[in-house]
């Protein structure tokens, strides 16, 4: 097109003086180079979670496609749980109403839909993914995978970390009926306590063993401390939720196991100064995504061996 316009110029002589023609030669080159970078800039993805959360919404589906893109899940969903095809993607936790220009953490959790025949409904990704983030934005982004009728059938039994997903979370990508139904369902239930302490008895034994596995992997094949520090986060505010449990009355409802959520709330049930300090550290690291230097397993182990709550 440039040379086009040149020859033309050329053509015309009487028209245009030599230094015409590389004065318009000269702004036309820089007006072609200033195009092409405002379209590369439209074409850009965003690079902080904060600007991915922006979502059309479309006949009952909420469509945030470049999230979902960033954070893989269909190709996790392909790679590790094949017979699931579509999904649910909820935004929770504090950056769900949190001031995207400070740093935050970013949680997220896919209710996988379908069927499974594998046993292995679930996968907590560590979830580092700085392609997704900026220095507005720590570089941790937080995603957990469930099947979503295991999802269901655990916050119907009153667990608080399901519940408080279900009323505080943010439908982010799906299908919102979907959503709808587990708010539907387990807003107005009403939970046994006896019931959810005997749920937290077999949640807690499985959290146990998951933790001695992930310690004895780390010693073993040298696998990263992260996964033993969190393993032994579940593990202990397990067993404090469940002695929170046993204090309240006979019938629950879905306000009541929401606060056993909020795992800050946890700090003054230890009679013990030193132990209370090492929890809150180990929470307080958890929850910002901070390097493990000032928690270690052997913090871990003083904490439980000194459990004596309340």
């Amino acid at each position: 097109m440039i040379n086009k316009i040149i020859s033309f110029i050329n053509e015309h002589n009487t028209a245009f003086s030599g230094w015409g023609v590389a004065l318009f030669t000269g702004i036309i080159s820089i007006s072609t180079i200033i195009v092409k970078i405002i379209i590369k800039a439209c074409k850009k993805k965003a690079d902080n979670v904060s600007e991915l959360m922006d979502s059309t919404k479309s006949d009952g589906i909420y469509i945030k496609s470049e999230l979902s893109k960033a954070l893989r899940i269909k190709e996790t969903m392909k790679e590790t749980f094949p017979e699931y095809k579509d999904f649910l993607l909820v935004q929770y936790g504090s950056s769900v109403n949190s001031d995207n220009n400070l740093p935050s953490d970013f949680d997220f959790i896919v209710l996988m839909l379908g069927y499974s025949k594998k046993e292995v409904k679930f996968m907590h990704n560590k979830g580092t993914t700085n392609q997704i983030s900026d220095s507005t934005n720590i570089t941790h982004v937080d995603v957990v995978y469930r099947d979503y009728l295991s999802f269901l059938f655990a916050a119907s039994a009153g667990m608080p970390y399901e519940n408080s997903v279900i009323a505080n979370g943010k439908l982010v990508h799906g299908h919102e009926g979907y959503f709808c139904w587990l708010k539907n369902i387990t807003k107005n239930i009403l939970f046994d306590r006896d019931f959810l302490i005997r749920r937290f008895d077999e949640k807690i034994i499985i959290e146990k063993e998951q933790y001695v596995k992930c310690r004895k992997e780390m010693i073993n094949f040298d696998h990263d401390v992260y996964y033993v520090i969190r393993a032994g986060y579940y593990y202990i505010t397990s067993i404090i939720q469940r002695e929170k449990i046993k204090a309240f009355e006979k019938v629950i409802i879905q306000k009541d196991v929401i606060n056993l959520a909020s795992v800050r709330n946890f700090y003054d049930s230890f009679k013990d100064p030193n132990t209370r300090d090492k929890y809150v550290n180990l929470v307080e690291n958890l929850k910002r995504n901070n390097s493990f230097t000032t928690i270690s397993v052997e913090d871990i182990e003083m904490i439980l061996s000194n459990m004596d709550l309340f």
